[in-house]
């Protein structure tokens, strides 16, 4: 294949499986159809960094030190955060026109705001995704460099009004494909088909309520019934061993076993809820309340609308009343799903046209 058959596209996207996966998903879905080329903008030992280069053949990674804005937006710390902004975004540029990439693509996250004002300072096609329901601050100051928004709810176009219409389009947030069998799923855990599998997850960084409230559960129950696979995050975590939990740390296969299990207990984070929802998984979602614009309550209704689950703050959770409603969940059955074209296909297809 000539180099003019090959896309070079650089990108960015967070410091989370939030911002990092649906990039990927659109990176694999292009490789389906042509050539690529990719230089990859990371938050430097954050998730898109350590997983970039095992997860995107062939990748060029540049690591880059930036931090948010802190909050209240107005605090005088700011000022050395944007003066790095321009320092980075200067070092950016001169990578890019080194690269000379054909389109920028980022899903969002505080690493945005130098990759984005670069590119648009080059002249080049930059094309955003938005996760959440309600838009993250990088992307809703960022979209008006942008030819094209791409969000994942319909609710998401009220907050950009100050671009055309016809310039943002609903596509869904791209989900990771399951490359395993449900059998698979349990032959790995070491589980009978019998056995009800419920996932547990915090996000990308564990959450310690939930592991804490899980493990009261794991202390009255007999495990006859139910397999829990723990995703516990990094934190030091007080779960004891039982023979009805597997517990890790991280895996970055976990959509695999939600797309398995009978039900899923998690954080309202993006990828988590598209994921549910494009698997037909029942969810339990908690939403960390300190989330941006607490977007994550916002994603677990959606999820909650589409009778897939149930939404439960903090301050309402019980061990006991989470059980009864692992119970009820896992008694139901799944919704039969149609086919759907997954995100990451129709996004890529606009990025193929608009190059």
């Amino acid at each position: 294949m000539s180099d003019k058959d090959k896309l070079k596209m650089a990108v960015c996207g967070g410091g989370t499986g939030g911002h990092y996966y649906p990039l990927v998903s659109v990176i694999n879905a292009l490789k389906k159809v042509r050539e690529l080329e990719v230089l990859y903008f990371t938050s430097r030992g954050r998730l898109d960094d350590r997983y970039a280069e095992r997860d995107i053949e062939d990748v060029k990674k540049i690591p880059l030190d930036v931090k948010g804005l802190k909050r209240p937006l107005y605090s005088p710390k700011n000022a050395v955060v944007l003066f790095d902004h321009l320092v980075t975004t200067k070092m950016v540029k001169k990578s890019m026109i080194e690269f000379s990439p054909d389109l920028v693509f980022s899903t969002g996250g505080y690493i945005s705001f130098p990759v984005v004002k670069a590119a648009s300072k080059i002249g080049l096609p930059i094309f955003l995704h938005e996760q959440n329901s309600i838009p993250g601050i990088a992307n809703q100051k960022l979209a008006r460099y942008a030819k094209r928004v791409f969000i994942s709810f319909e609710k998401s176009r009220n907050y950009f009004k100050n671009i055309e219409n016809d310039r943002i389009i609903l596509t869904g947030n791209p989900v990771r494909e399951v490359k395993k069998s449900k059998k698979e799923i349990y032959d790995s855990l070491g589980i009978d088909f019998d056995k009800k599998l419920v996932v547990i997850c915090g996000g990308s960084q564990g959450s310690d309520f939930i592991n804490g409230i899980m493990n009261e559960i794991y202390e009255g129950m007999k495990g006859d019934r139910y397999f829990f696979y723990h995703i516990t995050g990094y934190a030091d975590t007080k779960i004891n061993n039982y023979p009805f939990v597997k517990t890790k740390k991280y895996d970055p296969q976990l959509n695999e076993y939600m797309a398995a299990a009978d039900c899923v207990v998690a954080r309202g984070g993006a990828t988590t809820v598209a994921e549910l929802a494009y698997y037909g998984t029942p969810g339990i979602i908690i939403p960390w309340s300190e989330a941006t614009e607490n977007h994550q309550y916002f994603n677990g209704l959606i999820l909650q609308e589409m009778g897939l689950g149930y939404v439960i703050l903090e301050n309402a959770v019980t061990s006991g009343g989470l059980l009864e409603t692992i119970n009820r969940i896992s008694k139901n059955c799944r919704p039969e799903l149609k086919n759907k074209k997954e995100p990451a296909e129709t996004i890529a297809g606009h990025l193929l046209q608009e190059e």
